[in-house]
């Protein structure tokens, strides 16, 4: 069981990410500074335009918002439902494909956020994916 515990921590990491980004755009809606440019004037762009492929969009900034939130809740569910495995059916992880999936998921935010973002990301997911990667190679 403990594989499994090695397993959840690292999927917690992802959750926590997952929902301090999720507060952090909360937070944007109301007074943007997190994912606000730090150019000024180019919020105020940002506002009041749109994507060009798309006419019935209110404007950029929301458009990006949305794009926050999504990738937060995308973080959360994807460590629920490796949290899920781990513990109350670790039955779906004796499945290869299953356990290289989840490994291959989380390796992919290292990625992105080693590419596109900044630190913290990176060693979170860094850590969380290390953290999952060992205890599924503890499995089985």
């Amino acid at each position: 069981m403990t594989a499994n515990w090695i397993i959840v921590t690292g999927a917690v990491l992802f959750f926590v990410l997952g929902a301090l980004h999720f507060l952090m755009t909360v937070a944007d809606m109301k007074e943007p500074k997190k994912f606000a440019p730090a150019k000024p004037g180019l919020l105020e762009e940002l506002h009041n335009t749109r994507m060009a492929f798309r006419k019935d969009l209110k404007s950029f900034w929301r458009t990006y918002i949305g794009f926050h939130f999504s990738h937060s809740i995308g973080i959360m569910f994807y460590a629920l439902v490796v949290i899920y495995c781990a513990l109350a059916r670790p039955d779906i992880l004796a499945d290869m494909t299953a356990r290289i999936g989840i490994v291959v998921f989380g390796a992919a935010y290292v990625l992105l956020s080693r590419s596109f973002w900044f630190i913290i990301p990176f060693i979170g997911s860094l850590l969380g994916t290390a953290l999952i990667a060992v205890g599924m190679a503890m499995l089985y």
